[in-house]
């Protein structure tokens, strides 16, 4: 992983003082090129520890694939998609992907922030968005919404 951009941390900041749990991923070209990333060792904890998913005990191969609903968070609205989590058949990669949803919204190398609400993912672009300016802000906005209702 890169070293976070001074909005990034600030981000990461913001959201562990609330005590909001969450993971991140960054977005590579190549990934977002091939529409999949592998999971990784963090990721997957999370996701276990939020009862979403655990990869551990999920079977190999697509006809496994389970989906999970995602809103895709911004300023001025929420976008929803559904994210694929699956390990491949042949070595057991435990993989995801977010949906092409997210493909207008990002570019290489910017991090996603993944938060977990009622089985389904709520994630959000923390290289481009000031998490704490959309939550203190008094216009009402997607990100406050979903952050207040934690």
């Amino acid at each position: 992983m890169r070293t976070l951009t001074e909005l990034e941390n600030q981000n990461e900041e913001f959201l562990t003082k609330k005590g909001i749990p969450f993971t991140t991923v960054l977005l590579t070209d190549n990934i977002l090129k091939h529409s999949i990333f592998d999971a990784t060792r963090p990721m997957i904890k999370f996701f276990k520890e939020q009862g979403i998913h655990d990869y551990h005990v999920q079977e190999k191969g697509k006809d496994a694939k389970k989906y999970v609903t995602t809103h895709i968070l911004t300023f001025k609205k929420e976008i929803m998609s559904k994210s694929s989590l699956y390990k491949a058949g042949t070595r057991g990669d435990m993989r995801m992907w977010f949906g092409a949803e997210i493909l207008p919204l990002t570019e290489g190398g910017n991090i996603y922030t993944i938060m977990v609400q009622g089985n389904e993912f709520f994630i959000l672009n923390e290289s481009k968005i000031d998490i704490e300016l959309c939550y203190t802000t008094s216009i009402d906005n997607p990100i406050k919404r979903f952050l207040r209702s934690l």
